[in-house]
């Protein structure tokens, strides 16, 4: 995995390329992003009776808060990039915006209100280190069982169609390709006091699929079966709750 990964968004640049261009409509992302957030947006009234207050680590951008606007009671997102957050207020992201050192994250809790943790598009990019940092994260906004609900995107199942890059691809020693299993997950949460409780699927596809020809039929696939068949989806969501 890439050892610099929290030092790659510190340069406005590459938040440029990731915001504009990464998640540029129609793009592999944004679609996957639509998705999320029309799941998000259903799944939170379900999920709590009152409205939570919303912890995003490393929240980059702030694209899930804004996923989420009108839903919570309140967003807080944590990075260590001045610059993603920067481009967070330029898009418009709700809710309060903390700059924080690596490890120093501490979540802003609200007694009167349950949590709704999110860690999207992080656990893969990095190293043991760092999830620990993040299960410790939302370990203080999550207490206990009733506290709220914790939400980890892992957008390299190694029980989907992405394992084949690694078993048939040709990649070189340079190629930076990292996979986690649902049972890596399972570990990370039962370590830090977690059950894993479900888990949403949002493709089943890896990106190349969504490109001419095939695309649309990969596109119409997965808007039907990712859901159902989510322990063999691409990019998955787990829901875990404190034990």
């Amino acid at each position: 995995m890439a050892s610099n990964y929290t030092e790659v968004f510190q340069d406005p640049t590459a938040v440029e390329k990731y915001a504009e261009r990464t998640y540029a409509p129609g793009t592999f992302s944004s679609i996957i992003s639509s998705r999320q957030a029309c799941w998000l947006r259903g799944f939170v009234p379900n999920a709590f009776g009152t409205k939570p207050v919303h912890h995003d680590f490393a929240c980059g951008t702030g694209r899930v808060a804004r996923m989420l606007a009108g839903m919570v009671a309140g967003s807080h997102g944590y990075d260590t990039s001045e610059a993603m957050l920067q481009k967070g207020r330029e898009l418009g992201t709700p809710g309060y915006a903390h700059l924080v050192r690596p490890g120093l994250a501490a979540p802003e809790v609200d007694p009167g209100r349950p949590a709704l943790v999110t860690a999207f598009r992080f656990v893969l990019n990095v190293d043991l280190h760092l999830r620990d940092q993040l299960m410790d994260f939302a370990s203080a906004a999550l207490p206990d069982a009733d506290a709220g609900l914790l939400l980890v995107e892992n957008h390299g199942n190694a029980s989907s169609l992405r394992h084949l890059r690694k078993t048939f691809g040709r990649l070189d020693v340079s190629t930076w390709f990292q996979e986690l299993s649902h049972q890596e997950m399972r570990d990370l949460f039962a370590r830090h006091g977690f059950d894993l409780v479900g888990m949403q699927g949002f493709t089943l596809f890896t990106q190349g699929c969504y490109r001419a020809p095939w695309g649309w039929a990969a596109k119409a696939a997965d808007a039907a079966f990712a859901s159902p068949m989510s322990k063999w989806a691409t990019d998955v969501v787990y829901i875990a709750r404190r034990r």
